[in-house]
């Protein structure tokens, strides 16, 4: 499901979206897939969005493009829904498109939606990016023959670069990159099984040791170097070729006899390998000899070729189980009822030590959510932390009271107790400007600089709220920075601040439903 997500966010102008990091945050949440494991998702990368029932009467005001769910045979599914002129187009989970009348869209339509807001849209540099490669491999394609045309060497570099293309799909199914248009290709072939299904199976290895995968990219792709760097010797070629028909009788049979089992890929490289061998055949018309340089080249091509790919494969497939780990552990972490009970681990001694009227709390001093950071603003480590809070203050903030607690030294000549001092003195004064004096502090951290914009301290007052904060660390046994307590619990160190956001909402509502059953 997480492509139709990608592409409700590309189509509304969102195109710096990190692929991985929406698929991890989507997969790993504990309610995948439900409409609120989207709207989270979208909320974790800050993409103001919405998620609502609305009148099906409404559908001409919906954005052009939108998650819908609708009614599916196996129950209510979400879906992308993209209005074109009259018609709906809906593209499913299982990437199944279909394009539907309004009318008939309404029919089947819950009036349920997700819509985030549209973005104007630049430049697609990702999309250029995505495409250079092909356009450097046309190029240099385009070039060769220019440069040396002939309509044997042109067919050749042809079926070339589609073996080169139907081997990079190949691989892509070795690697479990699934793609729909392959799986239907496929299923046209054998209707009992996947071309990935017969590409993975153990005995399917030249020798043991080179997969047919590896092998057809190889061969294609260090044909592709060949023509484009040493050229094009018929001879050698054909010796080639003629050496690998062995290799492809021995792929039909291990299929057609010993699996029973048919890959659509795999008989799309054999039948470019036939093809390619027979017009080399047909245009032979030269002495069968072979330039040695030339061989000794070509053999260069394919070792180099097959070692650097061999460590790239190893490098991705390392890269694949650890994103798999990572999805998974991530999902195990996002429990609730886990971080529940961890945060229940460890309570602040004493709450109460920071009189009333000494306190520094931003936000709603009525929320939900309790939340204080304990710092020293020449920690380096206080940094993350302040953008974390800076960020749920962002997006939580009315359900927040935020407070800061200074641990600093009582030498008035310290740097960090001359910073905190005239962030209290700023709080006395005005807390708006104390909250952007803050802000300014973690993102510059330049002393001079600050205190020059600031100022720097001469209210005796900011003493006695200081020494409140210091009391409070020493009671509670707080000596370091930064230290985060939520709801006057310490926050758990198996989590990071920056987690908080996984939970917040639900703990928001929870708290907000205790205190009206209280009322």
């Amino acid at each position: 499901m997480e492509h139709i997500i990608l592409s409700l966010l590309t189509n509304n102008g969102y195109l710096d979206v990190n692929r991985e990091l929406l698929n991890l945050q989507f997969l790993s949440h504990p309610e995948y897939p439900s409409l609120k494991s989207i709207t989270d998702t979208l909320d974790y990368f800050g993409i103001d969005n919405l998620a609502a029932t609305v009148p099906k009467e409404a559908l001409d005001q919906m954005p052009n493009t939108f998650l819908a769910l609708v009614k599916g045979e196996r129950g209510d599914e979400v879906v992308l829904a993209e209005k074109k002129r009259n018609d709906i187009r809906i593209t499913k989970a299982d990437e199944k498109k279909e394009k539907l009348s309004e009318v008939a869209f309404t029919e089947i339509w819950t009036g349920t939606i997700v819509a985030v807001e549209e973005q104007e849209k630049i430049s697609n540099v990702k999309s250029i990016q995505a495409a250079l490669p092909y356009f450097i491999v046309a190029a240099v394609a385009s070039a060769n023959v220019i440069i040396n045309f002939s309509l044997v060497y042109l067919l050749y570099t042809a079926l070339t670069l589609v073996g080169l293309y139907v081997s990079i799909l190949i691989i892509r199914e070795d690697l479990g990159i699934k793609s729909k248009a392959v799986a239907k290709v496929c299923g046209a072939i054998s209707k009992n099984s996947t071309c990935g299904e017969v590409i993975n199976t153990k005995g399917n290895k030249i020798f043991g040791v080179i997969s047919l995968s590896d092998a057809s990219f190889v061969f294609f792709a260090g044909l592709f170097l060949a023509l484009s760097s040493i050229g094009f010797h018929q001879a050698t070629l054909l010796g080639m070729s003629l050496a690998g028909i062995p290799i492809v009788l021995y792929a039909l049979y291990r299929q057609g006899v010993v699996l029973k089992k048919w890959c659509a890929l795999c008989l799309l490289i054999a039948g470019i390998l036939v093809l390619q061998t027979a017009l080399l055949l047909v245009t032979f018309e030269y002495a069968w000899y072979f330039f040695a340089e030339y061989v000794v080249q070509l053999v260069s091509i394919f070792a180099l070729l097959y070692i650097g790919w061999t460590y790239c494969k190893s490098y991705w497939e390392s890269h694949e189980k650890l994103a798999t780990t990572e999805t998974d552990f991530l999902k195990f972490k996002r429990n609730p009822e886990l971080f529940k009970t961890m945060l229940q681990e460890q309570s602040v001694i004493n709450s109460n030590v920071i009189p009333e009227q000494l306190r520094i709390v931003f936000g709603n001093p009525n929320g939900a959510i309790k939340l204080q950071g304990v710092t020293n603003p020449l920690c380096g480590f206080c940094t993350a932390a302040f953008e974390s809070y800076d960020k749920l203050m962002k997006t939580y903030g009315n359900d927040i009271q935020l407070e800061f607690i200074f641990n600093v030294p009582p030498n008035t000549d310290n740097k960090s107790t001359q910073i905190a001092s005239q962030l209290v003195d700023l709080y006395i004064k005005d807390p708006k400007k104390s909250y952007e004096a803050l802000q300014d502090w973690f993102a510059n951290r330049n002393v001079d600089a600050w205190q020059a914009k600031f100022g720097i301290s001469e209210n005796s007052m900011v003493i006695e709220y200081l020494e409140a904060h210091k009391q409070w660390c020493d009671i509670n046994d707080v000596h370091y920075t930064p230290a985060s307590i939520l709801n006057n619990q310490f926050f758990p160190k198996s989590y990071e601040i920056k987690d908080l956001p996984l939970f917040i909402q639900d703990m928001i509502l929870e708290l907000q439903g205790e205190n009206e059953e209280e009322k």
